[in-house]
């Protein structure tokens, strides 16, 4: 491929607002990191909300509203909201963005998992923003993240089928590509899938190494067949652009960046938006011959319905 298509992750959950002044927090920053990063080269916007008072994680449709509505006013980008919701939300609840906005794509976690993100809070003893971030973050330290069971992973695959939403399948190690290749036995899945490698230094997840996303990518081609399937990279940390760059050397057709994965752009060096890290990524692909794929070809690469068909 001579085209690269670029996520940017521009808020996530994991982050809190205490680690850094550039998170974005309302709808109107998350729209302006979103739009930055189209600006900047990205294809695919990945996105969560948060509590426009306190930056708290929320599930709220009506702020996933918002922010696809005014997204989409201002440029043609790929809006792939998450599913991930809260711990304690039933999966219908974190089903209603999806049902109300019908997405091109959105993620989709199918297997159990955790990440624990307590060990982030441990250099910002008494120095935390907000009240609820602290108790946030130890939350996951005796809780589940993700608890999806096969049945929930069924209610989930219908739910985008019915959207013809496009899943992007978030792999944490090799185990749930089962789950993946289960769903498409079932007929609940188009084919090929889509899966997006995630690789981070904290308890839960994937080693990142490069070793490791080579033996992942092999493995998951061994079991469903080369060129059966296309795939993304997103690394956590300062492991973020290394792995991006080591994908895309590989032909990934998909990295993802941003302030969900990474607040830094460089060593030392805060990014001050997603952008600053879609920057750094589109620069490392044209020294290898790529060039960032637009919205529209990044809908023709991977076989998406048009920004036409949704429902904001």
């Amino acid at each position: 491929m001579s085209k690269i298509i670029i996520t940017a992750a521009v808020t996530g959950s994991i982050h809190i607002p205490t680690q850094s002044e550039y998170l974005p927090i309302t709808p109107d920053e998350i729209v302006e990191d979103a739009v930055k990063s189209h600006e900047a080269g990205a294809a695919i916007a990945h996105i969560h909300v948060r509590d426009p008072e306190n930056g708290k994680p929320t599930a709220d449709a009506d702020l996933f509203e918002e922010v696809h509505v005014k997204i989409k006013k201002r440029c043609n980008l790929i809006l792939l909201p998450t599913t991930g919701g809260g711990p304690n939300q039933s999966v219908e609840e974190k089903l209603i963005p999806i049902a109300r906005l019908k997405p091109e794509m959105c993620s989709f976690d199918p297997a159990p998992f955790n990440l624990g993100i307590f060990e982030m809070g441990n250099k910002y003893k008494g120095q935390f923003k907000w009240d609820w971030e602290e108790d946030y973050l130890e939350f996951t330290r005796t809780t589940m993240l993700m608890r999806p069971t096969l049945q929930d992973d069924v209610t989930y695959a219908q739910t985008m089928l019915e959207s013809d939403t496009k899943p992007e399948f978030e792999i944490y190690e090799l185990g749930h590509i089962g789950y993946v290749t289960w769903l498409m036995g079932q007929g609940l899945v188009k084919k090929p899938p889509h899966l997006q490698f995630v690789f981070g230094p904290l308890p839960g997840w994937m080693p990142p190494s490069v070793k490791h996303l080579l033996w992942l990518y092999e493995e998951t081609e061994d079991r469903l067949g080369a060129g059966n399937f296309t795939w993304s990279v997103a690394g956590a940390g300062r492991h973020q652009i290394p792995l991006a760059a080591t994908a895309m050397a590989m032909g990934a057709p998909n990295v993802r960046v941003g302030l969900e994965d990474s607040l830094y752009a460089g060593k030392g060096k805060k990014a001050t938006s997603s952008a600053d890290q879609v920057r750094m990524v589109v620069n490392i692909a044209r020294e290898l011959s790529l060039e960032p794929a637009t919205s529209d070809e990044a809908r023709d690469i991977l076989g998406l319905k048009g920004i036409d068909k949704v429902n904001f």
